[in-house]
């Protein structure tokens, strides 16, 4: 049965249509309301009026009303639409928050990061969540459910430095974040704990099995691979490792989601089969399934992402009861949109996107791959299915990571079949581990016989992820190639279920649009010249793009290659080369100097356009200005700031621009 045939299904795509819509363009809730009453009447007179089986006008009323809930929802979610919002109640200058840390967030190279939600403002109830920042080189001693006094200023979460870069500030957006604050000594006190949430308990709960853990003879490494694949904690994953499992294509493994709920709930029916024997025991089955996999969701600190793998199977559990493996994507339909009627914004997390893409893609492609090959031979039966789920499950996901992390691992298929069995006995032995770990009775024995269990599959992962040739990196794929993508393999499965003209007709033409609009991506950056400064700390660094080359000037490019390599994937270009900063340089006709730590002036035959200020030199810049009288003077991230405060001051009192990266990111010198 194709997915369309279900009606939760069509619901739920115009319940995401209205979370895009909603999301693309900002709307107040009480502006939703009158669409939705009018769109919700038409429903009401077209069910009483029309055959509503058969007629049209009736399906276009459900598909316009569940759009503007979905469009509602979104609107209802946003937190700055909501009247106790602290962005309604700021003053100027400094204010006084009362904030406690709702979750410590994964660390940056210069901060540790937590989740603080607002509790008061200048002693209002106030509501909305901010990200607070606590330098590396301090140790805050903060915790999920602390309570802090906090004097000071938000600032907004600055978007990306450079062309291309992880956007953090669309990735807060997306979960309620906009400001930040920096959390240091004599702008805080911390008070005393407030009362325990579910999810700050969950939190405290998972804190204390990580201590524990940390106090058994697990090695370091097989540690944070255990804390990762059974409590979500990767904070303590070596940045390697996790690196051998991307390229292996085995990264979802360290993250707790639909696949270890899964394999969680095969575990929980089997152990509980002899229940079914008993009157009711079925149902006794299901309630268990489900109760237990609310209590793993707890138990990992109920995550965004275990929450929904939780919801999802809890969905899933209740079709195995009934006995209905046809409804599967019914389900997984109910339960998306149960979840995204709670929380719209799931949908733009990555998270969600990959689960749900994996388990559709298994529901609806697995059985067709299922029907190709009958094997009689019962070890080559259960390779074949499992090699029909890995494979279901990574067509479902795979443009999704060729668009989020733009490689594609070519040994997935080697990697699901040796590490999935893995994991299960990892997950099957890892919960009473854990739990004595917990109680302080781990035996040393199981403890190593675990930590071996662990570095076992390490090392799988490291042989599989140290064959590069099959490892396809640097695949540039924007939305609209994703969208045509996922087209296409929808195409292809429909064409290979119903092989007919007209559905390899469109499989063609969906082929031909995916080529065309890459032609068009190639084309579009093939004729551009371009002369970017980039930003980096103690970094200095200009890229040169000259049609489908590129250039990297800078006295040290090593830092700043994977720069200019992401720039060159998302611009087709073809080569990626490196050069010297020279002293002088032309933007278009026009002149510009360098001036580095050894303050040499470098001598033009005409007025230069613009002074390049690197390496924090000691120089007169108001001498400069008068002899030079540059038109522009930049500043990149290798000075100290105290210097550009003050060339900036300089620069004013001469009534010529000046631009910092440090303080507005990277700059295009020229475009044509």
């Amino acid at each position: 049965m194709h997915p369309l045939d279900f009606i939760s299904v069509r619901v739920c795509l115009s319940f995401i249509a209205g979370i895009i819509l909603g999301w693309t363009f900002p709307t107040a809730p009480e502006v939703i309301l009158f669409p939705l009453v009018l769109s919700f009447t038409f429903l009401l007179l077209t069910f009483l009026f029309e055959n509503y089986r058969k007629g049209i006008l009736f399906g276009i009323a459900v598909a316009c009303t569940f759009l503007c809930l979905g469009f509602l929802s979104l609107s209802l979610s946003r937190p700055h639409f909501r009247p106790d919002h602290y962005s309604h109640a700021l003053q100027e200058g400094l204010n006084l928050w009362e904030i406690r840390v709702q979750e410590t967030l994964k660390s940056s190279g210069y901060y540790h990061k937590y989740l603080l939600e607002v509790n008061s403002l200048n002693g209002h109830i106030a509501s909305g969540c901010i990200l607070g920042l606590v330098e590396r080189t301090k140790t805050s001693g903060l915790s999920a459910h602390d309570r802090l006094l906090f004097r000071g200023k938000l600032t907004p979460i600055p978007p990306p430095s450079n062309p291309y870069q992880f956007a953090y500030d669309e990735y807060m957006e997306v979960r309620g974040v906009y400001d930040r604050v920096v959390l240091e000594e004599g702008n805080y006190i911390q008070l005393g704990p407030t009362g325990l949430s579910i999810r700050g308990m969950a939190l405290s709960l998972r804190e204390g099995i990580v201590k524990a853990l940390r106090a058994t003879s697990v090695g370091r490494e097989e540690l944070g691979v255990m804390q990762a694949i059974l409590l979500g904690e990767r904070n303590e994953l070596d940045p390697e490792v996790y690196q051998h499992y991307r390229d292996a294509g085995a990264a979802h493994i360290l993250a707790v989601s639909g696949l270890h709920i899964g394999i969680l709930l095969l575990l929980i029916r089997f152990f509980l089969r002899p229940l079914s024997a008993l009157r009711h025991g079925k149902t006794g089955i299901a309630l268990l399934t489900i109760i237990l996999i609310w209590a793993y969701a707890l138990f990992t600190g109920l995550s965004p992402s275990v929450v929904r793998a939780a919801a999802m199977f809890s969905f899933l559990s209740y079709a195995l009861f009934l006995n209905r493996p046809s409804n599967t994507v019914n389900i997984l339909a109910i339960s998306a949109l149960f979840i995204l009627m709670i929380e719209p914004r799931f949908f733009f997390q990555v998270g969600f996107q990959l689960s749900y893409a994996a388990v559709l893609a298994i529901a609806w492609i697995y059985p067709v791959l299922m029907r190709t090959w009958y094997p009689s031979n019962r070890f080559l039966s259960r390779l074949w299915k499992l090699t029909a789920v890995s494979l279901a499950a990574q067509m479902g996901v795979m443009p999704l990571c060729l668009y989020y992390f733009h490689q594609f691992p070519g040994l997935f298929l080697l990697s699901a079949i040796l590490l999935v069995p893995f994991l299960g006995l990892i997950i099957g032995l890892g919960i009473p581990v854990v739990i004595l770990a917990s109680l302080k009775s781990l035996p040393d024995l199981l403890a190593s016989v675990y930590s071996s269990l662990i570095g076992g599959m390490n090392n799988i992962v490291r042989s599989i992820a140290e064959q590069e040739a099959f490892v396809l990196r640097d695949i540039p794929l924007d939305k609209v190639s994703l969208l045509l993508l996922y087209l296409l393999l929808a195409l292809l499965v429909v064409s290979f279920q119903k092989p007919r003209f007209r559905n390899f007709l469109f499989l063609g033409m969906s082929v031909l649009c995916l080529q065309g609009w890459t032609f068009y991506q190639v084309e579009k950056y093939a004729g551009k010249q371009e002369i970017v400064l980039l930003h980096r700390v103690a970094g200095t660094g200009i890229l040169y793009q000259e049609g489908r080359n590129l250039q990297l000037l800078s006295p040290d490019p090593g830092p700043l290659k994977p720069m200019a390599e992401t720039f060159r994937m998302h611009r087709h270009l073809k080569t990626t080369s490196c050069q010297e900063l020279p002293y002088s340089f032309r933007v278009g006709d026009k002149p510009w100097i360098v001036i580095d730590s050894t303050g040499r002036v470098p001598k033009v035959s005409e007025h230069a356009s613009g002074v390049l200020l690197i390496q924090s030199p000691k120089v007169h810049l108001g001498r400069i200005l008068e002899e030079l009288r540059p038109k522009k003077v930049v500043a990149d991230g290798s000075n100290y700031l105290q210097y550009v405060n003050r060339w900036q001051k300089t620069c004013e009192a001469h009534g010529i621009p000046f631009y910092s990266t440090a303080k507005s990111g990277a700059l295009t010198l020229h475009q044509l």
